[in-house]
């Protein structure tokens, strides 16, 4: 019985010896593969604050990253539909791809970014910067503003989020039209 004893501890001693052995540098690759990646197709997606239905998400495809940057990402295309307190559409913001920083509050939209304000002004850009704490929008992307008599160029932009009153670093060119004359 004593003999059993001793090669269990003998046993046991030796697992831990051995069971404890790592290499340092196969650790970053452990944490690559525990990525923790949620994916999501014809996603629809509700925010509201205050009890309020503010927008209303719609994308064929997306993906939620829980590592280091929890972030979700609309790889495919997205689109918003922006809600006032009476639950009227107020504007509509289209991009091919999107990613959602949630730590930053901060929505990077890039490639064909649409932003069209139901009173006719539209917002199209390559980048587009929604920092939801500021409540506004930025870009140091080249943009381009068309209002009913006007469509302004420029590179840089600025503006709160419904892009009343926008700043545009540097304008490059200003094109008058008359009423109606606008094709999408």
């Amino acid at each position: 019985m004593l003999r059993i004893g001793w090669i269990i501890f003998y046993f046991l001693l030796f697992a831990s010896f051995t069971a404890c052995e790592n290499d340092i540098h196969s650790i970053p690759g452990l944490q690559k593969n525990n990525l923790t990646v949620d994916e999501v197709t014809n996603a629809e997606c509700y925010f509201s604050q205050e009890g309020n239905v503010q927008a209303k998400l719609i994308a064929p495809f997306m993906l939620r990253y829980y590592d280091s940057i929890p972030r979700v990402e609309f790889p495919q295309s997205m689109h918003v539909d922006f809600f006032n307190a009476n639950r009227r559409i107020t504007s509509y913001l289209d991009a091919k791809k999107g990613r959602y920083f949630e730590q930053q509050a901060k929505v990077l939209l890039e490639d064909s970014v649409v932003v069209i304000q139901t009173g006719g002004d539209t917002l199209r850009t390559e980048k587009l910067i929604w920092e939801q704490s500021r409540h506004s929008f930025y870009t140091d992307a080249d943009i381009a503003i068309r209002q009913k008599t006007k469509t302004i160029y420029g590179k840089g932009f600025e503006s709160d989020e419904q892009l009343k009153n926008f700043r545009i670093d540097s304008v490059t060119g200003v094109m008058m039209v008359q009423g109606g004359q606008f094709s999408e």
